[in-house]
C-alpha cells in the first residue's frame, strides 16, 4: 500500500475513460437537472418556511409535501446521479479496468430517473412515507432496488477485475459504499414496508437508514474522491496515511450505529440509545484522522488553494467533514440532543453533511473528471472559482443562522413560559437565512450546469450530426 494514493497512469486509461463515457455523461445530464429541480423547490420550501401563506391555496405545494420533493430531487435526484458517475468513473480509474456492457448502465440510469420521476409526482399528489429521506411511495421502491443493484454489481465486478495489484484507500470507500446502498435499502424497505415491524421499532430502522445513507453511502462516496483527488491536485503523499486502514474500519463498523443517538428520550431500551451515544463519540476518532489525512495534507500546501478551483472544493469538502463530524458526536450527548431534537439545528447538520462534505467533493470529482473523459479543457475556468464562492457564501448563510436558531428554538421549547406560537415566530426570522442562501447556491448551481453544457456541446453536435447522417442515409434508400 503506497503512501500516495494516485493510481498509476496506466495505458489502459483512456479504454476506461471511453468504456464510461456514455453511461457517466448520462448520469451527470441527468443529475444536473435534478439539480434545478432541487434549487427550484428547495428555494420555495425555505420561502415558505417563513412566510407560509405562500401558495397555501394550491394542494400540492403545501409545505409537506414540497418539503419531501425536495429531499427526494436532492438526495436521490443529484445526489444519486452524481454518485453513481463518480462512483463507477472512480473505481474504474483506480482499478485500471474498462467496464463492459455500458448500455446496462445506461438502461439502469433510465430506469432510476423514470422511477424517481413517478415517485416525486406521487409525493406531490400526497402519496409519500412518514419517514426521513424515505418519502417516496413504495411502488417506486422496486425499480430503484433493481437499479440501484446494477450499478454496484458492475462496480464491484469492476474493482475485482482490477488489473492494479495494489489497492487504495478510495477504492475500499468505494466498494463499501456499493456494498452498503442496496443493503440498507432492502434492508429498510423490508422492516417499515413489506413486513413492518412493529411499535417503536419502526424509528430505530428509519434512523439507522438516515445516518447510514447520509455517511456509508454520501459519506464514503466523498471520502473515496477526496482520498483520490488531494494527491492527484498537490503531486503529494497523504499525510499519516497508515491511519486510513484504522478510519475505515472505524466508519464501517462503529460507524453504523451513530443512528440510534438521534432517538434520545425515546421509548428505547437504555442500551439502544447509549450505543448510538458511544459510537458516535468514538467516531471521533475517525473523523480526526480524515482530518490528519485531508486537512493535514492540504494546509501543508495551502498557497496553491487559490491557483486551483478543483482544490477549493476539496478543501471545503475536508473541512466540513472535520465539523459535522464534530458536531455529530455534539449532538449525540443526551444534555445537548435535548436542546437540538426536533428544531432547524438538524436540518443545519444534516445539510453540511449532504452538502458541505458530499456536494462538494462530488463538484470537485466533475471538474476534474470531465477534461479527463472529454479529452478537453473547461471552456470557462474562472466559473470554476465562481461557483465555490457562489457554494460557499450559500453553504455559510444557512448552516449557521440554522445552527444558531436552532439552539435558540430547542431552549426556548424547553421553557414552558414561552408560549409556542411565541418559539415559531422568532425561529421564522432565522429562516430568513436560508432563503438568502438559496439565492446564492442557485446562482452557483446555474453556472454549473451552463459550464457543463458548454463542455458537453461539441458531444451534443457530433451525436446530432452523427443521427442527422443515419437519417439522410434511410431517405437516400428509400428512394432508391
Amino acid at each position: 500500500m503506497s503512501a500516495l494514493e494516485t493510481s498509476p497512469e496506466l495505458r489502459g486509461t483512456s479504454a476506461v475513460d471511453n468504456s464510461l463515457k456514455g453511461p457517466v455523461l448520462f448520469l451527470l445530464i441527468s443529475g444536473a437537472k435534478w439539480l434545478i429541480l432541487a434549487s427550484i423547490l428547495g428555494y420555495l420550501v425555505s420561502w415558505k418556511s417563513h412566510n407560509p401563506g405562500f401558495l397555501n391555496g394550491c394542494e400540492l405545494l403545501t409545505i409537506g409535501r414540497v418539503q419531501a420533493a425536495y429531499t427526494t430531487a436532492f438526495l436521490y435526484g443529484f445526489g444519486c446521479n452524481i454518485s453513481f458517475a463518480i462512483g463507477l468513473w472512480l473505481i474504474a480509474r483506480l482499478s485500471g479496468t474498462p467496464i463492459g456492457h455500458g448500455l446496462v448502465l445506461i438502461l439502469a440510469s433510465i430506469c432510476w430517473n423514470l422511477a424517481l420521476t413517478v415517485g416525486l409526482v406521487g409525493i406531490l399528489m400526497g402519496h409519500l412515507n412518514a419517514f426521513e429521506f424515505l418519502e417516496l411511495p413504495s411502488y417506486v421502491a422496486p425499480p430503484l432496488f433493481i437499479s440501484s443493484l446494477v450499478f454496484s454489481i458492475w462496480g464491484i465486478l469492476c474493482f475485482k477485475n482490477r488489473t492494479n495489484e495494489i489497492t487504495y484507500a478510495a477504492e475500499w470507500y468505494l466498494v463499501a459504499a456499493f456494498l452498503a446502498f442496496p443493503w440498507i435499502n432492502l434492508a429498510t424497505k423490508t422492516m417499515l414496508f413489506i413486513k413492518p415491524s412493529s411499535g417503536v421499532v419502526q424509528a430505530l430502522v428509519a434512523s439507522w437508514f438516515a445516518n447510514n445513507f447520509l455517511w456509508l453511502w454520501f459519506g464514503s462516496l466523498a471520502i473515496a474522491a477526496l482520498y483520490y483527488l488531494v494527491p492527484k491536485l498537490l503531486s503529494k503523499a497523504v499525510l499519516s496515511y497508515n491511519l486510513a486502514i484504522l478510519g475505515f474500519v472505524l466508519l464501517i463498523f462503529v460507524g453504523s450505529w451513530m443512528g440510534a443517538a438521534r432517538l434520545v428520550g425515546g421509548p428505547f431500551p437504555a442500551w439502544v440509545i447509549t450505543s448510538g451515544i458511544a459510537a458516535s463519540i468514538t467516531m471521533v476518532a475517525f473523523f480526526a484522522i480524515t482530518g490528519i489525512n485531508f486537512f493535514g495534507t492540504l494546509w501543508r500546501n495551502r498557497k496553491s488553494h487559490s491557483e486551483n478551483g478543483i482544490l477549493l472544493f476539496v478543501w471545503f469538502s475536508s473541512l466540513a467533514l472535520l465539523i459535522s463530524g464534530l458536531l455529530t458526536a455534539f449532538i449525540s450527548l443526551r444534555g445537548v440532543a435535548e436542546v437540538t431534537q426536533f428544531t432547524i439545528f438538524l436540518d443545519a447538520h444534516r445539510f453540511l453533511i449532504f452538502y458541505g462534505v458530499f456536494s462538494m467533493a462530488a463538484f470537485a470529482v466533475v471538474y476534474y473528471m470531465l477534461p479527463r473523459l472529454l479529452e478537453r479543457d473547461w471552456p470557462m475556468e474562472f466559473m470554476i472559482c465562481s461557483h465555490f464562492w457562489l457554494a460557499f457564501v450559500g453553504t455559510i448563510l444557512l448552516v449557521v443562522p440554522l445552527t444558531l436558531g436552532g439552539w435558540q428554538q430547542g431552549a426556548a421549547m424547553l421553557d414552558a413560559t414561552v408560549p409556542f406560537s411565541e418559539v415559531v415566530r422568532h425561529t421564522s426570522y432565522w429562516m430568513v437565512g436560508r432563503s438568502a442562501a438559496w439565492i446564492f447556491l442557485s446562482l452557483g448551481h446555474l453556472g454549473f450546469i451552463m459550464h457543463l453544457f458548454v463542455m458537453l456541446k461539441p458531444e451534443c453536435d457530433a451525436c446530432f450530426e452523427e443521427l442527422t447522417r443515419i437519417d439522410s442515409e434511410k431517405v437516400e434508400g428509400t428512394e432508391v
